[in-house]
């Protein structure tokens, strides 16, 4: 059993987990999916000498359905800056997968002094990624899902095989993923909870997205089964950071490098973590 830690807040209850010492890493998740895809990045990262605090985002499980009905990548932004001060840390670093990862982009942008570094994954950062009709028809659920209850009935039909079609779609390469898979619709199972998954694409027009790139060290990985706005995106981001920050194509991974490459992954994310621990930047 999980070792649950709350923090309450007046809209929210958020729940996490802390295991390990060192300099403290926030580990975000996104969607379709729950806090069980960083297990083998944090067995790790805690033998590797960090600390990982895995948060699980407002609105799936353990955490609570927000009373404001809030999903937006600001809100989700403020509820990290919560965990941190309530943990009396000063700055912390941020890996995120998709959602996670839009959430590290508004932190690095809104609150830099507070993120010592961002390991983001599968979503490039906003000042390079190429929206409009190339965007929507790559990845058309960022409409469909935004319909409220229609789009939650349409995530729940069949026994959630909307859940099993996006796994196919986003990784077509990754053939091991069926207990994941079940994990995730298993969360997704209780009605509130995935109404509060298609709810995220109901505000994730709320707050404009930052134009600039992250001024904090940045790791951005993607995998080479991405639709090609989204290397694109990546790709682009290239030519405004400067090391130790560095973009990293997975060969033969799709949206969920870490779950299909987790070993190559987990090397980039400590090399990368190592520079920057190694020039005081953690």
């Amino acid at each position: 059993m999980a070792n649950w830690s709350k923090l309450r807040m007046e809209k929210v209850s958020l729940s996490f987990l802390d295991e390990g010492q060192g300099p403290a890493i926030v580990a975000l998740h996104g969607f379709p999916d729950t806090w069980r895809t960083w297990d083998f990045a944090v067995q790790s990262l805690v033998q590797a000498g960090y600390r990982v605090i895995r948060m699980a985002l407002r609105g799936y499980a353990p955490s609570g359905i927000p009373a404001d009905g809030r999903y937006d990548v600001a809100a989700l932004a403020d509820d990290v800056v919560s965990l941190i001060d309530h943990l009396k840390l000063e700055r912390v670093t941020i890996l995120g997968h998709d959602w996670g990862a839009s959430t590290a982009y508004e932190l690095a942008h809104s609150v830099p002094e507070r993120i010592s570094a961002v390991v983001a994954m599968a979503v490039p950062p906003p000042a390079t990624a190429i929206g409009g009709w190339r965007e929507r028809m790559a990845r058309p659920h960022n409409i469909y899902l935004a319909a409220g209850p229609l789009s939650d009935w349409w995530l729940r039909h069949s026994d959630f095989a909307e859940v099993r079609r996006l796994y196919r779609l986003w990784s077509p390469s990754w053939t091991g993923n069926t207990q994941h898979i079940r994990t995730v619709i298993d969360d997704l199972r209780p009605r509130e909870r995935s109404r509060a998954s298609v709810d995220f694409y109901r505000g994730s027009s709320v707050t404009a997205p930052p134009k600039k790139l992250p001024s904090v060290p940045s790791l951005l990985i993607y995998g080479s089964d991405e639709p090609q706005v989204r290397r694109d995106g990546f790709e682009a981001a290239k030519k405004g950071i400067a090391a130790p920050s560095r973009v990293v194509r997975m060969e033969g991974a799709g949206h969920w490098p870490h779950l299909e490459a987790p070993e190559g992954v987990l090397d980039e994310i400590k090399g990368f973590l190592g520079i920057c621990r190694s020039n005081g930047m953690l």
